[in-house]
């Protein structure tokens, strides 16, 4: 969050003034490949069960001194039974979970939820909840990264860290989102504008480290 390394359940505070506190950070990268040479075909960010690493494959760095992506499920895979995937793949329902909708049917790209106390007052009341389960195919992000160092960690390992800013989720640019007026989302009829901002937003938020 800016400056301060996140971690849930502890209490930030926003350009508007409010404190809040990230209960759940998760988000979908697919299709990860420079050219043909596919590094990863689903990844799940889950920031309470795994903490910080992503996902781990087998690769060569020299192969992949760029790569493309999608924030969200492709969507080649989007619309697939869920329960045919393999058990070790990340867009499994086993895996999925609550990342899946089973009305939709599709996956959730991201989800942010959080709780915010919007008074200043200086009493620590947390009672306004937020809650963004972006998804659906024309909501879909594309991430590119190029020149790209993969550091070295240990025998055959290597690493390469992005960053996700959830101080530049709320505020990029000119693009906020105020999370007194604008606190739910689950990509429904009526939502589109919302859910176009808060996957925007998220995509920005992530860089190189």
């Amino acid at each position: 969050f800016g400056n301060t390394d996140l971690q849930l359940d502890q209490t930030y505070t926003t350009s508007e003034g409010y404190h809040v506190q990230f209960t759940d950070l998760k988000c979908y990268l697919t299709s990860v490949k420079n050219g043909v040479n596919t590094l990863c075909q689903a990844a799940l960010f889950d920031f309470r069960s795994n903490g910080t690493q992503f996902f781990q494959k087998q690769g060569t760095p020299s192969t992949f001194s760029s790569f493309s992506c999608y924030l969200g499920v492709d969507a080649a895979y989007n619309h697939l039974d869920p329960s045919a995937f393999a058990n070790d793949n990340p867009l499994n329902i086993a895996i999925a979970n609550d990342m899946h909708w089973d009305w939709n049917p599709g996956y959730i790209f991201m989800k942010v939820e959080a709780k915010v106390d919007t008074l200043a007052d200086g009493i620590d009341n947390f009672n306004h909840f937020v809650v963004f389960h972006v998804g659906s195919d024309a909501l879909i992000q594309t991430l590119t990264f190029s020149n790209l160092t993969w550091s070295k960690v240990s025998d055959h390992v290597y690493q390469l860290p992005l960053k996700l800013d959830m101080q530049r989720f709320l505020q990029n640019g000119n693009q906020t989102i105020d999370l007194k007026s604008e606190h739910t989302s689950h990509s429904a009829a009526g939502e589109e504008a919302l859910s176009l901002k808060l996957i925007q937003n998220f995509k920005s938020a992530i860089s190189l480290y």
